[in-house]
């Protein structure tokens, strides 16, 4: 039975106002709620609604309204005891205000974990948490929280992104960052070795950055590794705690000054985005990006060879 309005409630909060939640016979209640609590701080019920004769409603302050509106109002009141007077109700009304935006999910209510589910349609695909005041989400089969986010909404919206809804599981570094490079307008290449189990994906200078035959430069190609197996190379796998992105840069011209190719920057697993971003910069002037990572790598071995001598002296 749907309480998915107050499910949305109990998470977000009122913003420190009432909001109104029709029931399926018509009746209405208002709810005043903290973002993430097990307690409603206030509801109202209209007339007609009677609270059930429970524990959770017969110590709560009781005020009944004066005049013509009637009613009570609760203080505090368990989520979980007005959930059950809405189902007795039959569930909530199909119009409600439109205070919360209509999305494509569903939100249900806090497990004993402190994790909320989410459901698109009726299947699975992860979960939402609150952490001090961010909140964070996971994919089904995920093993890496994605976050912070300002908002249970913001989280829940980012977890439809990032699951592969055909199968409701946490999608492949592949598709996570195809999607990224799609907001540029970059349709990335894979490749791999199959007899070395790696895999990567490539952007080519071309249009759209399609890539060319035979591995011609320019071209610019990302993995995924975990930070504890530096040989690892993959994007057929979702993305895990302690995975970082790897970028490797093949210029176009290798007879001037420097490498062919090397290494570009890296990036947290989470951060498909700044991967992206990074890819279309590099996609808009190849020439201009190939002399700025040259720097940025030159820089990064000095350093690291500074360290080493630092060690014996």
């Amino acid at each position: 039975m749907s309480t998915t309005r107050l499910n949305r409630i109990a998470a977000a909060g009122t913003a420190r106002r009432f909001v109104r939640i029709r029931l399926a016979d018509s009746l209405q209640m208002f709810v005043l709620a903290r973002v993430d609590n097990p307690f409603l701080e206030e509801v109202y019920l209209s007339p007609g609604i009677t609270a059930p004769d429970t524990e959770d409603w017969e110590d709560q302050d009781t005020i009944e309204l004066a005049g013509e509106t009637g009613g009570h109002l609760y203080l505090d009141v368990p989520t979980g005891a007005v959930r059950a007077l809405i189902e007795e109700h039959g569930g909530e009304h199909t119009d409600q205000d439109e205070d919360f935006p209509s999305v494509d999910y569903q939100l249900h209510p806090i497990a004993p974990s402190g994790h909320y589910p989410v459901t698109r349609g009726t299947q699975p695909i992860g979960r939402i948490a609150r952490r001090t005041r961010d909140w964070h989400a996971i994919g089904t089969g995920g093993t890496q929280w994605a976050g912070p986010f300002n908002g249970p909404e913001q989280a829940a919206a980012c977890l439809v992104a990032m699951v592969d809804l055909d199968t409701g599981r946490a999608r492949s570094g592949e598709k996570e960052l195809a999607a990224a490079l799609a907001e540029h307008g970059l349709a990335p290449h894979r490749d791999g070795a199959a007899m070395y189990g790696t895999s990567w994906l490539t952007v080519g200078p071309g249009a759209g950055g399609d890539f060319p035959p035979m591995d011609e430069k320019p071209y610019v190609y990302a993995y995924l590794r975990n930070c504890a197996d530096e040989g690892e190379m993959a994007v057929d796998r979702a993305v895990r705690a302690g995975d970082e992105w790897v970028t490797v840069v093949g210029c176009d011209s290798p007879d001037e000054d420097g490498p062919d190719e090397f290494d570009g920057r890296t990036f947290p697993g989470t951060d498909t985005a700044a991967v992206a971003a990074y890819i279309a910069d590099w996609h808009r002037d190849p020439r201009a990006f190939r002399a700025q990572a040259l720097k940025e790598a030159r820089a990064r071995r000095s350093a690291a060879l500074g360290e080493a001598c630092s060690r014996f002296i």
